[in-house]
This record gives C-alpha cells, structure tokens and sequence, in this order.
C-alpha cells in the first residue's frame, strides 16, 4: 500500500489539518502512516497533540503498563511545551505582543491543548484506583477545569464578537466566575486579557468555529467524565472545585462533533464508547441496555462514509447489534473489525466481544476456546481470561480438560492491589476448587451460576435471547443445597430473569427470598455484593408503586450499610442517581 504521509516541506498545510489526517489515519486502520505523519514534524505543538491522542487510545484500549507509561510519558511532554517559558510557547507569547493576526488563535490553541493533555493524564491517574491517584488525579483536573473555563470564555466572547450565530447552536455551559489569582495560575495568557476590546478582528470565523469546536470536546469529555464519578469522589471534586454535567458534556460533544478540527472524530468516537459501553455498563438506564442504541446508530450512519471500514467503528457497530441481542450480527462486525484492525490492540478489544457474544448465547465451548486464545495473547489481564475461561470449562460438559478451571487459582495472584477486578479475581478464586476430586464432584451448575454472575454484573443478562433467559431461569430454579458457589446467587439471577420478562412480582418475591437466605451473613462478606445486589433491585422496582415507595426508598439508603463487595463503586453510583430523582 502506498504510503500518503506528506513531505516535510508541506508547508501550506495548517498543523491541525495535518493533525485531523493522522487521526483519521489512525481510525482507518493505518497506524503506521499515522505514526509516520506525526514523527514527522516534532516542532508542531497541534501535531504533539494529535501523537498524544494517539498514545492515550492505545493505553485505553489495552490496560498494558508499556502503553500507559508511554502515553504519560507523552502526554506530560505536550504538557511541558504548552507551560515551557522556553521554546515554542515562548515564541507564541512573543508573537501575542506583535500584530501577527495568527498570535491570538496560537494562543488560545495552546491552552485547549494542555486542558486536554491535563484531562488525559488524570485518567491515567484514576486508573491507579488507588487513594494516592484520586488526590493526584483530582488536582490536575482541577487544574485543567480552570483552563478549559478562561480558555472557552475567551472563545465564546470572540465567538459572539464574529457575528453570533456563525454555526450550529452554542451548547449550554454552565461556567464559575474566575477569580484573578485563579485565572494567572492557569497560565492562561487569553483569560487575562480584555475579552471585550474588538480583538476578534484578528481571528477569522473559521478559525473561531473550529477553536469552539476543540475546546467543546475537552470540556465535554471533562464533565461527561465527572458525571460519572461515584458519590465518594464527586465529594473530592466539590472539595475541589468543580463538578460535571452529563447533559452538557454530550451537548459539547456533539457540537465538536459537527467541526473541522482534528477532535471532530474523537468525540463520534466518544459518544460511540457512551452509548455503547459506559450507559449499559454502568446500567444508567438500568436493564434498559437498548437506551443508547438509536443515538449510537445514528451516529454510524452518519459517519459510514468516512470510516466504514474502520476497526473502531465496525467494534462499535458489533455493540450496538450486540444490545440489540442480534448476536449473529455482532459477531461478524467484530470478527470483520479484528480482520480490519492493523493493531493488536484492537483485535483483542475485538475478539474480547466475540467471546462475550458466545457467553451471551450461553455456548460455553465457543467461549472458552476464545478466552483461552486471549489468556495467552493479552498481557492486559491474563488472569481475568483465565477466570472466564475456567468457568466456561467447568459449564461446557464435554470440555476435554480441566486445566482452565485448576488455572483459575494459578492465574489470579491472591492479594489486592487496589484494583477492583483484582479484587474481583481473588475472592472469585477462592470460592473456586483445584483439587481433582473435589472438581470431578462439582456439578455444571456450580459453573455456570459464575457465568450468569458474570452476565448479571456486566450487565448482559438484557441482551441473551428469550430462549436462554428461560434456560438459565430453569437452571436457577433446580439449585439444590450446596451447589451455589455464593448463597442465593441462584435467587437474585432468577429475580433478574424475571424482570426481563416484565414478570415483576416473581422478581420481587426471588429478591427477597435472596435476602432471607442471606440474613446471617456478615455485611462485609466476601459475597456481600449477592446482599447488596438483591436489595438494590429490590429497591428499584418497589419505588415505582405509591404503596410500597417508602419501603423501597429505605433499601436503597440502606445499601450503605454492606461495605467492600464487588463493583461497590459501581452501585453506589446507581443508587445515587436512583435517589437523586426520587
């Protein structure tokens, strides 16, 4: 394939149109002339810029310490050049006091730039998951809220100045006024000056539109990010200073969406992984997992023309078919995006779907074949496809081995370290046995409840076909005493498959039997999150009655009262909202 990476004297060319081609490079599948593309001109801040967009979807998309040393690496040089008193930036200040008319647009390029840099590393922060990164994380984003607010004002003043109404609506943000010292800590050259002084003459509309454009996709991707903290951090970031509005945060995506500027395909992609993954997995809309569907389709539509044939979007298309529980469909979009994808890292995001497609359809063989394929390819997680690959071993009967189940124990280094699938992985293994005998004795059951677990929690359950909701409700109703691998799994899996079929007094009456079984159990339990569950649940369908709202309201304060389980972080985040509109 011909390479169309530019020469270097290219030099008619603005940086942001050759930014804007290396990450559609990058999103058509051609990596290696992206990479090429931005290597190429190592001077240019927006080029800079679009290398370290590049570095960040790569340690999103893989979790592997390499790629997210390299994307911090990165991402804290393009920091540095935009805060450097040296070299470009201070070209950039002197140009400011000269009557270059592109010395203002430099400018505000320049702050747009280190807000979504100091967005990107406070990401990589959370990921941490530890005290320590929430504190540090927490302190850059308040640092990038600040520029992002003097940065878009200033915008917004030039925006108004050119005309108003130059392009498509304004999306509605909420801004806190700027006190002067906090506006000179930022750096922000743009928010210290006089927005009102008839500056706008030195920007064309263009470039007005396109730098509205940018600063919408950080700011939008900032506060749909905040918005989504659980209740315990949303308290540090009110500490802090700031907060996020969902609502507004996909209004400003969807504006930048509309834009010429280089992050016009980073925020489809966005709002794609929104709609796709965050809203279903986080059960924003509770097992309503079709809830972004029409937004997401719309947006593949939109861009089919563009990118068509890109892994990312074809992924994306896999999700949306997927929720809609045609599974036919989902995987030949994941298998034609692992055949697109020139990157490992997007071949196993890929086939990470295709096995969880055949777990959807409860075709464990299938499923075990593919996560065993990726417990050996991954170095993201191994021991999470050893554990999925185990308990589709232990439910597939005529699995020829049982070295995945023994490897469940092997695979996952007991201990924390903070993170909550690590923490997940170590109290799943030590419910699991590895003696022969003791495994030759466990019937299939006991497996595939940590399958449905699996489904519950991912929140998968709402896309398995009516056929298998009845088979895995069959299988919950012949559990027998000691064949659970967690008290009352059965209960809450079967309470859940009940209300999928919209049979919501037998879901109620299983929630509860749940927690009747459960009554003995410590709050801290290592299966505390079955307690916990159930009583969320529970809680959700009785505030929907007049007769039984006040009861369901009190489970759902209650839930406070179970401490450390799986995925607490996660439902407390799903209470909250639940009590908020109550």
């Amino acid at each position: 394939m011909a390479s169309n990476v530019p020469e270097k004297n290219e030099e008619n060319v603005p940086d942001w149109v050759l930014a804007k081609r290396g990450i559609n490079f990058l999103i058509n599948n051609n990596a290696k002339e992206a990479q090429e593309l931005f290597s190429s001109y190592p001077e240019s801040l927006p080029m800079c810029a679009g290398y370290s967009f590049a570095a960040f979807m790569d340690a999103l998309m893989t979790f592997e310490d390499d790629k997210l040393n390299l994307a911090t690496s990165v991402l804290k040089e393009v920091e540095r050049k935009c805060t450097s008193e040296t070299g470009w930036f201070k070209s950039v200040k002197k140009a400011f006091g000269s009557s270059d008319n592109n010395s203002l647009a430099e400018n505000l390029e320049t702050q747009i730039i280190l807000a979504d840099s100091q967005v990107c590393l406070a990401i990589l922060t959370f990921l941490q998951q530890d005290i320590s990164g929430y504190f540090k994380g927490g302190w850059v984003l308040r640092k990038a809220w600040k520029v992002y607010q003097g940065t878009y004002q200033e915008i917004l003043h030039l925006y108004k100045e050119a005309g108003g109404e130059v392009g498509a609506p304004l999306p509605e943000v909420v801004m806190e006024p700027l006190s002067p010292g906090e506006c000179s800590s930022t750096g922000s050259e743009a928010s210290k000056s006089d927005p009102l002084n008839g500056r706008s003459a030195q920007v064309d509309k263009e470039t007005i539109e396109r730098l509205m454009g940018a600063v919408s996709f950080g700011y939008g991707l900032f506060q749909l990010g905040i918005s989504l903290l659980p209740p315990s951090l949303l308290r540090l970031t009110n500490f802090l200073g700031f907060g996020g509005n969902r609502q507004n945060g996909i209004a400003c995506l969807m504006y930048a969406r509309e834009g010429i500027d280089m992050r016009a395909p980073l925020a489809t992609l966005s709002l794609l992984w929104y709609h796709t993954i965050v809203r279903p997995f986080y059960a924003l809309d509770g097992s309503n997992v079709q809830a972004g569907v029409n937004a997401a389709t719309q947006l593949l539509q939109e861009s089919e023309g563009e990118y068509g044939q890109s892994a990312l979007f074809l992924f994306f298309k896999g999700r949306v078919n997927r929720l809609n529980s045609d599974i036919p469909n989902a995987l030949k979009s994941f298998q034609s995006s692992v055949e697109n994808a020139t990157q490992r890292e997007i071949k196993i995001l890929a086939l990470h779907e295709v096995g969880w497609c055949h777990l959807i359809q409860l075709d464990y063989c299938n499923a075990e074949n593919t996560f065993s394929y990726l417990k050996s390819w991954s170095r993201w997680s191994r021991a999470f496809y050893s554990y999925l690959a185990g308990i589709c071993c232990g439910s597939c009967r005529n699995s020829s081995s049982l070295t995945n189940i023994k490897e469940i124990k092997t695979g996952v280094t007991l201990g924390t370290k903070g993170n909550q699938l690590d923490e997940f992985l170590s109290r799943r293994a030590k419910c699991c046995p590895s003696d022969d005998d003791e495994l030759s004795t466990l019937p299939a059951i006991f497996w595939k409840l940590l399958v449905y677990e699996m489904l519950y929690l991912w929140n998968a359950l709402p896309s398995c076909l009516p056929q298998n909701i009845e088979q895995i409700k069959r299988d919950c109703e012949q559990v027998g005493d000691g064949m659970e691998p967690m008290l009352g799994l059965s209960k809450l899996i079967l309470g859940c498959c009940n209300c999928i079929q919209r049979q919501f007094s037998a879901g109620i009456a299983n929630f509860r039997q749940c927690l009747d079984l459960r009554k003995g159990c410590p709050n801290n339990a290592v299966d505390a999150h079955v307690s916990a569950f159930s009583q969320y649940e529970l809680g959700a369908l009785l505030i929907k009655t007049n007769e039984t709202k006040a009861e369901g309201k009190l489970l759902l304060q209650n839930i406070a009262q179970y401490k450390d389980y799986d995925f607490e972080q996660r439902l407390n985040v799903r209470v909250h909202s639940m009590l908020k509109h109550l």
